[in-house]
């Protein structure tokens, strides 16, 4: 397997959720440029009006995690916990009116910290990190997250993959992106028109042996950085073995980086 760089090696970081039992103090689990306009911080939530009384959604989430949904029988950091998981909840609510979002996790703020509540918006996959959305609060109380980058992900994804297949051919490429950073908000129309000039990102492009060879992805990176193409992307190009390339998906394609399935990786990084 060869490598070859083009400009500065882009890094694509890939989220995680770690799942542990037991809402506590310190972590609660439940069941791109890095900067965006929408990623400010916000006014801080009004908080739940009574915290004496639970509301349906968090006797949900406690049951879920098999704790009792009567208050006077959790702990206090348990208590804790599932209040800042409503206020976050609550956040979200007034923010992205008619979106349902899923709660995975949550992390209390030690000393130092930002308290940190991970969703995934509903009917969304759990396992592609591309879905988490991070809601955090800072010392002040205020609110910041970044699910625009969640909300225009497919459109873009769209518009790459276009662009790929029109040189390598329809079917002959997979295409995962990552977008970095978007300079619109969610009540904006997200289409793959819109897109392009307004959200930047990385992604990782997979071609078959039996479909490209070293020069032609070479000449594809040549092409790409010269033709004047309206939107921002900087590419991991991978040739794999076309059974390996059969049998590829989004949650397996990170297993491709080793010399038993590349036979040819490049990057692909605009100036």
């Amino acid at each position: 397997m060869k490598k070859k760089k083009h400009y500065i090696r882009s890094t694509v970081l890939l989220l995680s959720v770690a799942m542990y039992c037991g809402l506590c103090g310190c972590y609660v689990p439940i069941g791109k440029k890095d900067d965006t306009t929408v990623n400010e911080p916000t006014s801080a939530v009004t908080p739940t009006a009574d915290r004496s009384v639970l509301t349906e959604r968090q006797k949900a989430i406690l049951a879920e995690n098999g704790l009792p949904t009567d208050i006077d029988k959790l702990e206090s950091n348990q208590k804790r916990g599932i209040m800042n998981i409503e206020n976050a909840f609550l956040y979200l609510d007034e923010k992205y009116k008619g979106v349902e979002f899923e709660c995975l996790s949550h992390d209390s703020a030690w000393i130092m910290g930002q308290e940190k509540t991970a969703f995934v918006p509903k009917g969304y996959d759990k396992e592609d990190s591309r879905n988490i959305v991070t809601v955090e609060k800072d010392r002040d109380g205020n609110y910041s997250d970044k699910y625009i980058l969640v909300a225009v992900r497919e459109a873009m994804e769209k518009v790459v993959t276009d662009y790929v297949e029109a040189y390598f051919g329809e079917g002959n490429v997979k295409v995962y992106v990552y977008p970095c950073s978007a300079d619109m908000e969610y009540d904006d129309v997200i289409n793959e028109n819109t897109v392009k000039d307004k959200v930047e990102s990385t992604a990782v492009l997979f071609v078959p042996d039996e479909e490209c060879t070293e020069a032609q992805l070479d000449a594809f990176s040549d092409t790409y950085l010269n033709d004047g193409h309206d939107f921002v992307c900087n590419f991991r190009a991978t040739i794999i073995r076309k059974e390996d390339f059969d049998r590829l998906t989004y949650k397996n394609h990170s297993d491709m980086y080793d010399r038993d399935h590349m036979i040819y990786d490049i990057d692909i990084n605009m100036k």
